[in-house]
């Protein structure tokens, strides 16, 4: 029994030193500890002074800790936005992509491209992805916004141009936490705004085969609709060129069954040649037509009582079949183009094709949707009626 005592005896003491030992250890790291992270939060507060004081010519838009990974700044000057982040950790200022997790950024680009392509118009998405383009970052509560920058172009846009990512599209290549939402909308190049002025522009005498075609990868690379005017006896020959007018977005009237002014037919054939028109279309696309642009843009008070259909002319003509010149084409457009214009051309003659390629981004710079008869007068508040006839789409007052 003594034995036993003088063991506790021994082995208490040291026991007792063992807990001292680690408690001084314990608060030695802790104390250490404090210092770095005293010592981090001190780099990020004088980083952050830098940084504002950089920038005083700019105008604050934010300054918050996010998700306690980062303190976002950011900036804005007229249309140029700037953005930085200062790392929570180290106190170091990093790149956002920094934030991504190993081995994502090429799907997280992937996205990024894929998203941009869909808002923006081939041209114009083509020169955000330049090497030579800045992107800034700013992180909102749940979507990412790029801002491009130093991007270039022949001409000047309407609006600074920026990408809307929501996080629920990247947040398995992020390697911070966020808030996805379950639902939202991409942005989409042709989601139409009531607010933006808008034009028609319509190509008569088709289908064209390939020259049809070729117009129609134009309007899509350029998130434009127009509408096809097309003659009925070509439309047998045509019908794969019809599928994929329509496919696009595009839509189709009835340009007569044989291209004969009207004024000089008999009612009667007048009356059988849209009837015929109408029921070849019907064969091939399921759909009918409402929609009817007399040859030369005659018709009568007879045949419109007699027909039940819209008739559609134009305000501006182009005279792209005297001309044949592509200039011609274009600056006669920019000169004299305004909101609710319907504006003639022909799907047939190469000219045609090169002017609408060279058109389509200027229009776009100035502003104006480019979309077909229907959705023109959906954004104008025009309810479009049978026997009536419609030069243009000005917005009702």
């Amino acid at each position: 029994m003594k034995e036993v005592n003088s063991l506790y005896v021994k082995i208490i003491p040291a026991f007792l030193l063992l807990i001292l030992f680690s408690f001084v250890m314990i608060v030695k790291r802790e104390d250490g500890f404090s210092e770095m992270t005293f010592s981090n939060q001190n780099k990020v507060e004088v980083k952050v002074e830098e940084i504002l004081k950089s920038n005083e010519d700019r105008e604050l838009v934010a300054n918050e800790s996010f998700k306690n990974r980062f303190v976002y700044i950011a900036f804005q000057k007229e249309s140029e936005f700037t953005s930085y982040f200062i790392d929570k950790e180290t106190g170091e200022e990093k790149e956002f992509l920094s934030y991504l997790k190993r081995g994502c950024e090429d799907a997280f680009l992937t996205k990024e491209h894929e998203l941009l392509y869909l808002k923006y118009p081939k041209f114009l998405a083509d020169a955000l992805s330049g090497e030579e383009v800045v992107k800034t970052y700013q992180v909102l509560e749940s979507e990412l916004v790029i801002h491009y920058n130093h991007y270039v172009l022949d001409f000047t846009l309407p609006e600074a141009p920026f990408l809307r990512i929501s996080y629920a599209e990247i947040q398995n290549y992020l390697d911070i936490p966020v808030e996805a939402v379950e639902e939202y909308e991409n942005e989409n190049g042709y989601t139409l705004d009531k607010n933006k002025k808008s034009i028609a522009l319509t190509f008569d005498d088709g289908p064209s085969g390939e020259k049809t075609n070729q117009l129609v990868d134009i309007l899509e690379q350029n998130k434009a609709h127009a509408t096809f005017f097309m003659v009925g006896n070509r439309m047998e020959d045509g019908a794969a060129v019809i599928r994929n007018v329509l496919n696009k977005g595009n839509e189709i009237g009835s340009h007569s069954y044989a291209h004969k002014n009207m004024k000089r037919q008999k009612l009667e054939d007048v009356i059988s040649g849209e009837e015929t028109t109408k029921e070849i279309y019907r064969n091939i696309t399921g759909q009918e037509l409402i929609y009817t642009r007399p040859p030369y843009g005659n018709v009568t008070n007879s045949i419109k009582e007699s027909l039940n259909t819209i008739f559609i002319t134009w305000n501006i003509d182009t005279e792209d079949w005297l001309h044949r010149n592509k200039d011609y084409i274009v600056n006669h457009i920019m000169e004299h183009v305004s909101d609710g214009d319907i504006i003639l051309m022909h799907d047939i003659y190469d000219t045609t094709i090169e002017a609408v390629a060279e058109v389509l981004p200027k229009l776009y710079a100035e502003g104006y949707q480019v979309v077909t008869i229907s959705e023109l007068a959906n954004l104008k508040g025009i309810s479009l009626e049978e026997h009536s006839l419609y030069r243009s789409l000005k917005e009702v007052q």
